[in-house]
């Protein structure tokens, strides 16, 4: 679990810097393209965890009570 979280981490830097950085190495448009896609996919993926941890967490509760 803890190597998913640090792949998508690396999305979402990877994809802020290409949509920062990107018009150096690439069109403009083509850069903010693919950078906000990254970064949003791993925000997306990134929420997706925690809302899994969140109930796993709720769950526990519910067992000790």
């Amino acid at each position: 679990m803890k190597t998913k979280r640090t792949f998508y981490l690396v999305l979402i830097i990877v994809g802020a810097a290409i949509a920062g950085l990107g018009d150096r190495i690439m069109h403009e448009e083509y850069a903010l393209s693919i950078g906000i896609v990254l970064l949003m996919f791993g925000l997306y993926k990134t929420t997706q965890l925690w809302s899994i941890d969140q109930y796993a967490d709720e769950d526990k509760d519910k067992e000790k009570n």
